[in-house]
């Protein structure tokens, strides 16, 4: 049978005239010998009443289609299930591996420096230079050494610094994405339907992130390694310039005999 066309507006203004009526004349409708609770009584019950449990019965039939079709509760609490085993399997395994500890300083001095490059706070690095002099000893003076040799140490150092900086930003930056992702995976795991786009958008914002920290560790090894280079080929063109200036010394030796 299809279902009434009775408006919920049309039976509101029905009820609402029927209920007015009353108020206003009824000891003239009960002199007319027309019982008007009877009559509001009927029309609640059988037409306000049907068409109420007809829409009713429209809205179950459509939300049991879309529990069936669109978001079936079977496969969500399932895929919610599956994700909280594998919380449970790894994720305090994989905290343990994250706060393993590698530290392996023996000396003061060292063990200081340590704290600093291991530490994941980039506040801390305001005390990298001094630690990193008290382990890897200060520039010597130019009257200790060669200015050539100044400036490689110098560079060298400066290079050395700028890598272990750059390794406690990375950590601070991972332990930031560390909770992210934790946050996401526990999100996902009593998401309602209709809320994975966004969870898949905040992680694909996280793992923008993740590349961006990663290509600046990258940068950071590419440095290395070119600062590597120009230091092999420094130590050459010093020994170049050393041998030439042997050889003036030698001509200007031969040349006074």
């Amino acid at each position: 049978m299809a279902a009434p066309t009775i408006s919920r507006t049309k039976i509101t203004v029905t009820a609402g005239a029927l209920g007015a009526l009353l108020l206003i004349a009824p000891p003239a409708a009960m002199a007319l010998g027309w019982d008007i609770f009877s009559v509001i009584e009927s029309t609640i019950s059988s037409d306000i009443g049907g068409a109420l449990t007809s829409i009713t019965g429209v809205q179950n039939a459509l939300r049991q289609d879309q529990q069936a079709l669109l978001f079936p509760v079977s496969l969500i609490n399932q895929s919610h299930t599956y994700i909280n085993t594998i919380m449970t399997s790894y994720r305090g395994w994989m905290s343990g591996v994250f706060t393993l500890p590698v530290n392996s300083a023996q000396l003061a001095s060292s063990q200081n420096l340590e704290k600093v490059f291991l530490g994941g706070s980039s506040a801390s690095l305001g005390n990298m230079s001094g630690l990193y002099n008290n382990s890897f000893g200060a520039l010597p003076v130019s009257a200790a050494a060669p200015q050539a040799h100044r400036q490689m140490m110098d560079m060298d150092d400066a290079l050395a610094k700028d890598a272990l900086a750059q390794s406690v930003a990375a950590d601070q930056a991972t332990s930031a994405l560390v909770v992210i992702a934790n946050q996401i995976e526990s999100e996902s795991a009593t998401t309602a339907p209709g809320t994975a786009d966004m969870l898949s958008a905040t992680a694909r914002a996280a793992e923008l992130q993740s590349l961006a920290s990663q290509h600046r560790l990258l940068a950071s090894m590419l440095r290395e390694e070119a600062a590597t280079l120009a230091h092999h080929n420094g130590i050459r063109k010093q020994g170049v310039q050393q041998m030439q200036q042997m050889n003036t010394n030698l001509q200007g030796t031969i040349a006074q005999h």
